[in-house]
């Protein structure tokens, strides 16, 4: 989740120089109208993003569950090999062993290939939580005549007069 927050970031960091030349209001148009979102917090507060999140530690679990019970099956073959060895022939022992290799290998690859799919699936939750809660501030913007809202994390001061996360929150969460 972070890597998204990261590239959101970035982006926003390359748009912002851009967004204040062209989002000032014309002349006789009002006052410029500044809100700022956090969405870190959004992230770890929102029901709707606790839902999700929660969903994705399910997930997470069951596949470790189902790596902790391969790992104990071939444990359990290397203390029967370790047991059964003395009585084999090398042949036999030579393919057990082989077929505990293989095991192992599996194992591992079954591993780095649940792990890349959870990177992915998280990166793929973030996206879309930040992509939603850029709609709801686009919407939001739009509704309350904005001129720019920003991130939290691009802000190095600001008045917490102008923090519209909690807003932002109720309407994700009302919305999902």
């Amino acid at each position: 989740m972070k890597k998204g927050l990261i590239i959101l970031t970035a982006i926003l960091i390359v748009l912002i120089p851009a967004m204040t030349a062209v989002a000032a209001p014309p002349k006789g148009k009002g006052d410029i109208k500044l809100g700022v979102f956090d969405m870190q917090k959004i992230m770890r507060n929102s029901k709707a993003a606790k839902n999700a999140q929660e969903i994705f530690r399910k997930d997470l679990d069951a596949k470790r569950a189902e790596l902790a019970a391969k790992e104990k099956e071939i444990r359990a073959m290397e203390e029967e090999f370790k047991n059964d060895a003395a009585g084999m022939s090398e042949e036999a022992k030579r393919s057990r062993a082989d077929k505990l290799a293989k095991e192992v290998r599996e194992f591992k690859l079954m591993g780095g290939d649940m792990e890349g799919e959870l990177k992915r699936k998280d990166r793929e939750l973030t996206q879309k939580i930040v992509g939603e809660v850029g709609k709801v501030v686009a919407a939001y913007a739009g509704r309350e005549n904005y001129t720019l809202i920003f991130e939290r994390s691009m802000i190095v001061a600001m008045d917490e007069a102008v923090d519209i996360t909690d807003t932002i929150m109720k309407l994700y969460d009302a919305g999902n």
